[in-house]
């Protein structure tokens, strides 16, 4: 009598499920409802009725991302690749495997890529050997902000050879253009049904070097449609990173000046805020639910001078949805040939 009453309320509840299916009955009220009538039944039946007549709650889409701060790979470094790592700058990423490791990297590349153009007379200028293009790619770095107060140093011409050659070769760049259109238009990277945008601007110059019409050039966060600039940018993407090169360089706290840009960026569609330039770590916030990493320091670069210039961080963050989450900070440092690992 128990298996035929069993029988009676399988097929009750295929019934139920059918009709659910044709009107649209959200899929929660069956649960409560298979779970109510199950009780009755004996255990086995129990499980496989639902395991038959309900589906699965879809899981959400996410994405893992990384950041590092800045990349300078000339000057000090150069030397010392060619003089002591046989001149193959992948021996600095030897140790930086955990670049790899989310769905996408971003770092900022701290001046031009190119073997053109003139020195226009910056106390320090950079220029990158365009070897670094691949080493950085082979490394894990999937994109770079172009927007920073070193990419003019070897004039326009060398700016736009370093866009020309980063594209090229397959680099992602953001806060850069041949135009002021491609400059302000985000970069987007579409994965698992995820569009993450991403925009980067400088808040230290160059300001000749500002994207304007048709002339080439950086975003400068002084600009005054900052904020139309973010708030276009945040229509066509899940979520919005927005990169500043900004603040003081070797304090170890932000200033007011970059929680007020930070602030207005969430505040215009930003979802999270990544800082670079101060060539220190500072401190991690958060507004309105977004994650602000106000600089996270020297990734790799020749200032060998201090414990603090020479460590930086690797921070890791779960794109859910729209919504950051699991921002988590892991300590970086580069040795005397600027070599990078995690640090002990």
């Amino acid at each position: 009598m128990k298996k035929h009453n069993d029988q009676k309320l399988v097929l009750s509840l295929l019934a139920i499920t059918l009709v659910a299916i044709v009107f649209g009955t959200h899929f929660e009220r069956i649960k409560i409802m298979i779970a109510d009538r199950s009780a009755g039944l004996s255990g086995a039946s129990a499980i496989k009725a639902t395991q038959n007549l309900v589906s699965e709650t879809p899981v959400a889409p996410e994405l893992t991302l990384g950041f590092v701060g800045d990349i300078m790979l000339d000057r000090s470094v150069r030397i010392r690749v060619n003089k002591n790592l046989s001149g193959d700058y992948n021996k600095l990423f030897e140790h930086a495997a955990f670049l790899k490791t989310p769905d996408i990297t971003f770092a900022n590349l701290e001046g031009p890529v190119s073997d053109k153009g003139r020195d226009v007379g910056s106390i320090y200028s950079f220029r990158h050997d365009p070897a670094i293009i691949p080493a950085m790619k082979n490394a894990g770095i999937d994109i770079v902000s172009f927007a920073n107060n070193h990419v003019g140093d070897w004039s326009e011409f060398a700016f736009k050879d370093s866009i020309e050659r980063l594209r090229a070769e397959g680099m992602l760049i953001c806060g850069a253009g041949m135009t002021q259109t491609e400059a302000e238009t985000p970069t987007i990277i579409e994965e698992s049904g995820i569009r993450i945008g991403f925009l980067c601007f400088s808040d230290v110059g160059p300001n000749w070097l500002q994207a304007s019409g048709e002339a080439p050039g950086i975003l400068i966060a002084s600009d005054p449609h900052f904020e139309d600039i973010v708030r276009n940018a945040a229509q066509d993407v899940s979520a919005l990173v927005v990169s500043f090169h900004f603040g003081d360089e070797y304090e170890p706290v932000h200033n007011i000046r970059q929680e007020a840009l930070a602030t207005r960026a969430v505040d215009a569609g930003a979802d999270l805020i990544v800082g670079h330039h101060p060539h220190v770590v500072q401190d991690i916030d958060h507004y309105n639910g977004a994650p602000i990493l106000y600089s996270l320091g020297n990734f790799i670069f020749d200032q060998y001078f201090s414990p603090e210039t020479m460590r930086g961080l690797f921070v890791t963050t779960k794109l859910v949805g729209g919504t950051f989450t699991e921002v988590t900070p892991h300590r970086t440092v580069y040795d005397q040939n600027s070599v990078v690992r995690l640090a002990e």
